[in-house]
């Protein structure tokens, strides 16, 4: 019996979020400013950030 090379492809989704306290108005303001940029978003690695993965698909050649 020979050995094989398989390649195995898996094809996912993230999500990543994070809940910030923004001074504002009302929620609507808050929303804005943060789309504005007027507010930071968190850094990339703030350990605040909660990730989630989805297998969408795998397949193998």
């Amino acid at each position: 019996m020979n050995r094989q090379n398989v390649t195995i492809i898996q094809t996912s989704s993230t999500v990543r979020q994070i809940t910030v306290e923004v001074e504002a108005i009302d929620h609507e303001s808050a929303v804005e400013a943060l789309q504005n940029g007027d507010i930071d978003v968190p850094a990339f690695d703030d350990p605040r950030w909660t990730t989630n993965w989805t297998l969408q698909s795998e397949e193998y050649e």
